[in-house]
């Protein structure tokens, strides 16, 4: 079967899943794959008449959600791996839609263990607040391997007996998504008394979704000028009820740009008495 069959039932599957009917966006596109589908006549009977009976039950104004949704299921288990299917998928249903849970949920308890690690070659320093930009890259290294060990091994604990070839490329794909996630986490700096990020630095402050508490996140990073200023046309698009200014400025930490709000510095001058 084509790719571009297959993305066609998988996002009918999921417009089924999450709201109970089909997404009507690219509708006609989507029968228009299915029905130079069908004319092909270049795949399996069973599998051919099945996308056929899903086709025809698709067009009619009064279809039932969950028997489309079944005969979905059937045709993406013929001819995909279940280990393609549901692999890494955490789900919950809420208000009757049903939720894809993310990479937090997913590896929360694994997020937890790794930020209390503690680093032998940086004297006891807590994992989470090593930041990979602004370190060494002979100790970047070492953190890199620490975090691909621990989020491969949780990997495969979330999916054992769904992943019966360990070197797919499925998994491979999901084992390194998972270690972009943690990576992205740490070298966040946890909150400390009476101490500030300062003026235009290289982390914003926010509150940690895990503990919440205030920490001090590290800001987006752009590689020129040029692109800060874009970042700041787009920020002011999105964020409409922003009024405030924003700045483009290079890091002394990192010696990237970041973008900002003004800060307005207050002279001091001194009165000779």
């Amino acid at each position: 079967m084509k790719t571009e069959v297959k993305n066609v039932l998988k996002s009918w599957r999921s417009s089924l899943e999450r709201y109970g009917k089909l997404d009507a966006w690219n509708l006609n596109e989507s029968f228009s794959i299915l029905g130079n589908y069908l004319r092909s006549h270049d795949d399996n009977r069973n599998v051919m008449n099945k996308v056929r009976q899903i086709r025809d039950s698709a067009i009619c104004p009064s279809y039932n959600a969950d028997s489309l949704k079944s005969c979905i299921d059937e045709v993406l288990e013929m001819v995909m791996p279940k280990a393609t299917v549901n692999v890494c998928m955490v789900t919950k249903k809420k208000n009757g839609r049903i939720l894809f849970e993310g990479q937090s949920v997913r590896f929360k308890a694994e997020t937890h263990r790794i930020f209390g690690e503690r680093l032998k070659f940086r004297d006891g320093m807590l994992l989470r607040n090593f930041d990979i930009e602004t370190e060494n890259a002979n100790d970047s290294r070492k953190v890199r391997r620490i975090v691909e060990k621990r989020m491969c091994q949780a990997y495969h604990r979330q999916n054992k007996g769904l992943c019966k070839d360990e070197q797919s490329n499925s998994n491979r794909y999901w084992m390194h998504r998972a270690t972009s996630y943690q990576l992205h986490n740490i070298g966040q700096v946890e909150h400390v008394k009476n101490v500030s990020r300062g003026l235009s630095t290289h982390y914003k402050k926010e509150y940690d979704p895990l503990t919440g508490e205030i920490v001090f996140k590290k800001k987006m990073t752009y590689q020129t000028r040029e692109e800060a200023l874009e970042a700041i046309k787009t920020w002011n698009i999105t964020h409409p009820e922003d009024s405030g200014n924003m700045q483009a400025y290079q890091c002394s930490k990192c010696h990237k740009w970041h973008i900002g709000h003004k800060v307005q510095s207050i002279e001091l001058k001194v009165v000779e008495v």
